[in-house]
């Protein structure tokens, strides 16, 4: 559930060099945009017939570091390095939970697209370009 959110994140950061009519164009469809994506990670998962989760790993290795004595000299050395690792495996789901969820998105789809459709008019008539 947390990956729409990820995906959105950079969409925040580009919004605040935004034209104040393209601020509220993306304010007023935010909504229908994650709709999406879970219509899609829904849907992805009935397909699949499993939901896909995502981690992070950490592994060290051991490296060869130079290290600067007291007396000025370099010496080699071994150190560990972090390695960090996103691992996306397979979890299961339940099916027909799945179904009904994807049924309830589709259904608030529709009211949502009514709302961007009247919002996007009301960010025109206000920031007119």
């Amino acid at each position: 559930m947390m990956r729409p959110l990820i995906v959105l994140a950079p969409l925040a950061l580009l919004a605040a060099c935004a034209t104040p009519q393209e601020q509220c164009l993306s304010n007023v469809t935010q909504a229908l945009r994650i709709n999406a994506s879970l219509i899609a990670q829904t849907q992805g998962n009935l397909d699949r017939g499993y939901g896909l989760e995502t981690e992070q790993r950490i592994a060290s290795s051991a490296r060869v570091c130079y290290e600067r004595q007291i007396d000025g000299d370099i010496s080699p050395n071994f150190c560990d390095v972090p390695e960090y690792r996103t691992v996306t495996k397979p979890v299961p789901v339940n099916l027909r939970v799945e179904r009904e969820t994807l049924d309830q998105l589709l259904a608030k789809r529709a009211v949502l697209e009514r709302q961007a459709a009247a919002g996007t008019a009301q960010c025109r008539a206000l920031y007119p370009e």
